[in-house]
């Protein structure tokens, strides 16, 4: 940085150059005044671009900076049609206002985990750099392995990048590369060019793309100020090293000397190949922990890392969901927990004993063994503690008793279903992987099922008519039953008011998802200006699935006319605080919604009969939308409605709130009344609910030995 500014004339301070070419500070805020090249035939000779970057700090400055002298070095190129100064100006403020929201949502999202000072939110921001640093280097249309001997492998270690990281940088750009071929990224730089009047050809195209991949690494290659309290010695990629975990007691450790690491892996042009360090010797470490590690030697000579024998998976997989924590609910981390179940009992019929041993092959086994196991095997304890050869066992029977009946077998998992496992065994490994320990260089390309196409996706899911869900309102749950027993599938004089009775009403007109509702709270029933409102929220007895479920949607009239807050009043007397205490067990944490889907599913089943759609009680939801769109509501409302991001567009994300109470009313008006056969009674409670007894459908929870089995 220059010597402190003086004032000039006109008591403003004179602008002060910076080491960044085109860079100037005029007092506390720094300026881009570039020239216009003599290229551009529409601007006037000599003149320059003035732009203010709204920013105080050099480091943000200096990145801001050098991405305009890029851009503006693109733009030099020839292209098909001249650009215009105010087109030059345009986007160049653009490219401004995107890294500095770009710059502040990094560093916001650093400290609301409270990591300031881990040193693997720096390795992650690097990495992830380094992938984007490959897609503006090499394009899009060239797909890098990152093996030994490719080009984009040689690049990495030429700019001082440690093989260590080269595998989690491989699994970023690979990631990166997907979503940069995918229709959408690129109708999105087609759009940001139609915003700038930017001619649309191939190369311009091509320089946009360029552009935003280099912005956006260098601005996660600018860590000073995102992580000013990370030790940088604890990394390779900044010049130090991850400390090893130390012994208890060992035999004669000699010391090993590593080679001095460059300072920090970022880009240069001619900087040297790092030295590989010398094998470390063989160690065995004896840990008074639960979980014994032993450090390997690798063939190639690369430094020894840690293993996790395959008999403690169970034990790492509880560390992964605890530092998941608020970020996976109960059955994801039940999902983590049965994955890794199955994974380690391929393991140990391979005779595989510690990650250093698992190789590409074993990931096929999983693989094949996925397609051989019955699909309800975890609904079974007695399933559950088999071994892999027995569970494929149990599954060929299967298929041979189908065969005698003429049916079709329940074995082999759906293609979701392996999808969500290999998306589960990926997050294990880079839990395994992000704190140290050894494993190979893995690919699920030609494993994990492909996601199925955008045009059928849309026949995946039935989507029932009004008319189609009227029956439902028939049975005697609404008419009559002989008793409150489960099912109430005998016709009778009793009306009780429950989940059964209200929640199939909610989920017509509202479309919700099965736990929003099964989990309300009387504190989340309110009234506003114009009536009353649920509010979605998370509570005491549930979470919710993604941060856009958090909405407020009305309160059908129909549930007034039903007596719903009559029923509500009747519970908060008695001092309850669940609007469905029945789907509540005073045993176990349990879903309300899975509660209540094994209520409900026999009394849909029947009063519809043959008719009964696939995916009966979600299909609810699409029925709703369907006929909300049909009706002519805009899809955006419709999203807000259901707690969607819907496109994912700049218009329904940063430009627009959610849909207000009254859009949403006037929309929900669309549905027809379908409810308007049921006669209103007086609010009768289950009888056990009346007398506050413990619901008696509640069980204990199953020993943590039991589910680990």
């Amino acid at each position: 940085m220059a010597a402190s500014p003086v004032a000039g004339k006109g008591n403003y301070p004179m602008a002060v150059r910076h080491d960044v070419e085109n860079l100037i500070r005029r007092g506390n805020i720094f300026y881009w005044r570039a020239r216009v090249p003599s290229s551009f035939a529409r601007c006037q000779p000599g003149s320059r671009l003035s732009l203010s970057l709204h920013c105080s700090d050099h480091k943000k400055a200096e990145v801001i900076g050098r991405k305009l002298n890029t851009l503006m070095a693109e733009l030099k190129m020839k292209s098909k049609e001249p650009m215009s100064k105010a087109q030059l100006q345009k986007l160049c403020e653009h490219e401004r206002d995107v890294m500095l929201l770009h710059l502040e949502d990094v560093s916001i999202v650093a400290r609301r985990y409270g990591r300031p000072a881990d040193i693997e939110e720096l390795e992650i921001d690097l990495e992830n750099g380094w992938a984007y640093k490959l897609l503006a280097m090499f394009g899009i249309r060239q797909k890098l392995t990152l093996e030994e001997g490719c080009s984009g492998s040689k690049y990495l270690l030429e700019n001082g990048v440690p093989a260590s990281h080269i595998f989690a940088i491989r699994s970023n750009y690979l990631e990166l590369l997907h979503e940069a071929n995918t229709r959408g990224f690129q109708d999105g730089i087609r759009m940001l060019m139609h915003q700038f009047d930017i001619s649309q050809n191939p190369l311009n195209h091509e320089k946009a793309m360029k552009a935003y991949f280099s912005g956006r690494a260098e601005a996660l290659f600018d860590i000073a100020e995102r992580h000013p309290l990370a030790d940088r010695n604890l990394s390779e990629l900044t010049g130090g090293s991850r400390p090893k975990p130390q012994p208890i007691a060992y035999e004669q450790a000699p010391e090993v000397t590593m080679p001095p690491a460059p300072l920090i892996a970022v880009p240069v042009d001619d900087a040297p190949t790092p030295k590989s360090p010398e094998p470390s010797p063989i160690v065995t470490l004896d840990l008074s922990q639960s979980l014994q590690y032993v450090a390997i030697e690798k063939d190639d000579g690369l430094k020894a890392r840690p293993v996790i024998q395959v008999a403690d998976f169970g034990a790492e997989c509880e560390q992964l969901v605890k530092n998941m924590k608020d970020a996976w609910d109960d059955s994801t981390a039940r999902d983590a927990r049965a994955l890794v179940r199955m994974f380690k009992a391929v393991l140990e019929e391979h005779g595989v004993e510690h990650t250093g041993q698992i190789t590409q092959y074993h990931l096929g086994e999983l693989r094949q063994h996925f397609n051989a196991i019955p699909v309800r095997w975890g609904q079974s304890a007695r399933m559950r503690a088999m071994t892999a050869p027995e569970l494929r066992a149990e599954g060929q029977k299967l298929l041979e008793q189908a065969a005698t009946g003429g049916k079709k077998a329940a074995v082999g998992l759906s293609a979701g279903t392996i999808r969500k496992h290999f998306g589960n065994l990926n997050h294990f490994l880079k839990h395994v992987r992000g704190h140290g320990f050894g494993l190979d260089n893995w690919t699920f390309e030609g494993l994990r099922p492909k996601k199925p196409k955008a045009g059928s996706i849309r026949k995946q899911q039935h989507k029932p008519t009004p008319d189609e869900i009227r029956p439902l309102f028939s049975c005697p749950v609404y008419t009559g039953s002989l008793n409150h027993d489960r099912g109430r599938g005998k016709p009778g004089p009793h009306v009780f008011h429950d989940a059964a009775y209200f929640l199939p009403i909610m989920f017509t007109y509202l479309g919700a998802r099965r736990k929003e509702f099964a989990g309300l709270s009387l504190n989340d029933i309110e009234e506003d200006d114009d009536g009353l409102v649920i509010v979605l929220r998370t509570n005491e007895f549930r979470r919710l699935k993604t941060e856009q479920s958090e909405r407020v949607l009305p309160l059908p009239d129909e549930l007034i006319r039903l007596g719903f807050m009559d029923y509500c009043v009747a519970l908060q007397t008695l001092g309850y605080k669940a609007v469905f205490p029945d789907l509540i067990s005073h045993k176990t944490a349990n879903d309300p919604g899975d509660r209540f889907y094994d209520v409900f599913l026999p009394m849909m089943k029947r009063s519809l009969g043959d008719k009964m759609w696939k995916r009966a009680f979600h299909a609810l939801r699409h029925g709703m939308a369907d006929t909300l769109l049909q009706a002519g509501v805009a899809p955006l409302i419709i999203n807000d409605i259901s707690g969607r991001l819907g496109d994912g567009s700049e218009t329904s994300l940063r430009y627009t709130n959610p849909a207000g109470l009254p859009l949403m009313r006037d929309a929900l008006s669309k549905y027809p009344i379908i409810t308007s056969s049921i006669e209103p009674k007086p609010i009768r409670l289950l009888p056990w609910i009346e007398q506050r007894l413990p619901p008696p459908w509640a069980r204990e929870a199953k020993t943590e030995s039991r589910r680990r089995k």
